[in-house]
């Protein structure tokens, strides 16, 4: 999975001017880090691969995709389904299969650190987060009232006062790389599986991604 200040980033360049509803659908799925089991069930991890891009999609085909929220959401699983089968991926095969988990964990904490040093926006859009409205984030997905305040909260600190090196694996041109890529897939990806929400929603997003006449 992408750090989650990735997953911030890449909701702001898919659509600058996104509600604080969609910024916490597109983070808030790692907000059950702590639980392993109940993380992997809702990323579809616990699926065969061949299996997670259908679960996601009929995962979005049930949810109420005009509602920030949970479009949010599906952006969050659909990067964590591009970065697994792709830098992650790499980053295993690198380094090999047997203990690659903790230094990988460090490197996605610089790069996320890196990433929240060189957005602007960074302090100001997590202080808004962090005092978000309950009913910006309601749902019916496994996410308990006091794990996201304690999500929120950490990730607001630690994204405005940490302040860790480029990684020399997920650099920042690696990073910046990914999330311009992942934009453009998503985009294709409503074209094949959501037209229209991809009808709807075409007009919030940057002009760089948005979808062709």
């Amino acid at each position: 999975m992408p750090a989650t200040m990735m997953h911030l980033a890449a909701a702001r360049r898919l659509s600058p001017g996104g509600s604080d509803a969609y910024l916490l659908g597109a983070i808030l799925p790692d907000c059950v880090d702590a639980h392993r089991d109940v993380k992997d069930r809702i990323h579809f991890r616990d699926l065969m691969k061949t299996e997670r891009l259908p679960a996601l999609i009929r995962f979005g085909k049930e949810r109420d995709l005009g509602r920030d929220f949970d479009f949010g959401v599906l952006f969050h699983l659909y990067l964590d389904y591009l970065w697994d089968n792709g830098p992650q991926k790499e980053y295993r095969t690198s380094h090999g299969e047997e203990g690659w988990f903790p230094d990988y964990r460090k490197e996605l904490a610089r790069a996320g650190s890196r990433a929240a040093q060189r957005a602007p926006w960074n302090r100001e859009t997590w202080e808004r987060l962090r005092g978000a409205e309950k009913s910006l984030y309601e749902s019916d997905l496994p996410f308990l009232e006091e794990e996201i305040r304690s999500f929120l909260d950490f990730n607001a600190r630690w994204h405005t006062e940490e302040r860790l090196p480029e990684s020399p694996y997920f650099t920042d041109r690696v990073v910046d790389g990914f999330i311009h890529d992942a934009c453009l897939r998503f985009v294709s990806f409503l074209r094949e599986e959501f037209p229209r929400t991809l009808a709807e929603r075409k007009g919030d997003f940057a002009p760089f991604c948005a979808p062709q006449e």
